[in-house]
């Protein structure tokens, strides 16, 4: 089952990494794109503290915030709720 989500979060990395490289700036795309992930997974837990919704600061949902962006946190919080 493990291997079925890091193979579909890879799979998804790669689309979005491909997607932001055609962009007409690619460089810049790809930064605020990994900044606003970032921003948000930290936003989160900001808010966190009021409504008790939070995810865990650690390599992989900052690497995930950091490659899928916003869409990436929002899937993080799917996956806390459901398991």
């Amino acid at each position: 089952m493990n291997a079925f989500f890091i193979g579909a979060a890879v799979i998804c990395a790669v689309c979005v990494v491909g997607w932001m490289i055609k962009c007409e700036k690619g460089g810049k795309c790809v930064m605020l794109s990994a900044l606003q992930g970032i921003a948000a997974i930290f936003a989160v837990n900001v808010i966190g503290m009021v409504s008790g919704v939070e995810i865990a600061v650690n390599w992989y949902t900052l690497g995930t915030g950091a490659l899928l962006g916003v869409p990436g946190v929002v899937g993080i919080l799917m996956l806390n709720t459901f398991l």
